[in-house]
């Protein structure tokens, strides 16, 4: 490349975030339509019916004039989030998902060289906001059942580490950290400790009434999980005034959409249905485990999030064997084998029970056929 020289050397050995294969990349590889595909890869709130979100979007278009730019301040959402969580609008900063609330913390915290702390396996953007600033993601293990090793997450602290992230629930492993292991590491570490809360609707607490308790922490939330707008990129941070003020000094103009912005009063003011969707999918959680775990062939991981970690023991097979006949019957999930501690583990979503009969009637046909 002619201006080659001129690229970061970070960018040009970079491995971005990849993904799976989209539904309609399956859906064009398999020639069929793209509602033959069941895309239980993605976490995505397939319970909030299309038609019941096309209604509120219609309604909130009806009040928008895009003829001009969004509030660079996001005060309607602000205040709407504030209301609802307990909080002051002047504790949140909004972001285009809450990946860019994770991009807008380093951003704020990691000079070149700094540290972060993250505790592996989790979501991998954590490492990606890290290294493309120059900084150094420091890897801690979970214990073999997933929780913190909260010792060794303090012995790695050093004076370089900045930011510590927990998700919690974790994605992929899909539970809920300890409450006491979350609240050793903000009140010992002596960094910014940022907790990921976007599976917390599904799980048991919430520590966004921790915010003014401690300078250092900050929770993040999205509104692609229990509120069901991915596809509109819209989350937020909660955290003191005064960290809130700092963060929101690297946030760029205009950086969520109007549409984004209006959408969360309006599903705050529908919140009795979307608990009940809430509901939904933790008694379907419920069920899918139980019916997973009744094949030999699948250890099911218990999870507080909108999704399940899946083992797969059958001797000499794979999770890639299983998740590459899944999309030959039109079904995708995540292989997450790549991760420390996952060999063999897919994470499939939660789905209304119609999809995860089919997923289980699939699942039950390949170890049928390759007994034959």
């Amino acid at each position: 490349m002619k201006n080659e020289k001129l690229v970061r050397k970070i960018v040009s050995s970079f491995k971005p975030y990849q993904g799976e294969i989209s539904p309609d990349e399956l859906a064009k590889r398999l020639g069929v339509s793209i509602e033959d595909i069941l895309p239980l890869h993605a976490n995505e709130n397939l319970f909030i019916e299309k038609d019941w979100i096309i209604e509120r979007v219609r309604e909130a278009v009806s009040t928008l004039d895009f003829r001009l730019y969004p509030d660079p301040e996001t005060l309607e959402a602000r205040e709407a989030i504030a209301e609802h969580f307990g909080i002051q609008s002047s504790e949140t900063v909004i972001g285009n998902g809450s990946d860019e609330i994770l991009d807008i913390l380093t951003k704020a915290f990691i000079d070149p060289g700094c540290e972060t702390i993250i505790l592996e396996p989790t979501f991998s953007v954590y490492r990606f906001c890290t290294i493309i600033l120059n900084g150094k993601p420091q890897s801690v293990l979970l214990n073999e059942d997933f929780t913190p090793n909260v010792d060794a997450v303090l012995k790695a602290v050093t004076k370089k580490t900045r930011i510590i992230i927990l998700c919690s629930p974790n994605n992929p492993t899909g539970n809920q950290y300890p409450k006491e292991d979350v609240k050793r590491i903000v009140e010992e570490s002596g960094c910014i400790v940022a907790v990921d809360e976007a599976y917390v609707d599904f799980a048991d607490y919430t520590l966004v009434e921790w915010i003014n308790e401690y300078d250092n922490l900050i929770v993040l939330r999205s509104f692609s999980k229990s509120f069901g707008i991915a596809g509109l990129r819209i989350g937020f941070a909660a955290t003191n005034s005064t960290l809130a003020d700092i963060i929101r000094k690297m946030v760029v103009p205009y950086n969520v959409n109007k549409l984004a912005q209006r959408m969360v009063p309006v599903l705050i003011e529908n919140w009795d249905y979307l608990s009940k969707k809430i509901s939904e999918i933790k008694k379907e959680r419920e069920f899918l485990y139980s019916q997973l775990n009744k094949n030999e062939n699948l250890k099911p991981y218990p999870s507080q999030a909108n999704f399940l970690l899946v083992r797969v023991v059958k001797p000499n097979y794979t999770a890639k064997s299983l998740q590459t006949k899944l999309l030959d019957k039109r079904i995708l999930v995540r292989d997450r084998s790549e991760l420390p501690l996952l060999n063999n583990c897919l994470r499939i979503t939660l789905g209304p029970r119609p999809l995860n009969q089919r997923l289980l009637k699939c699942i039950k046909e390949i170890f049928s056929e390759d007994k034959k």
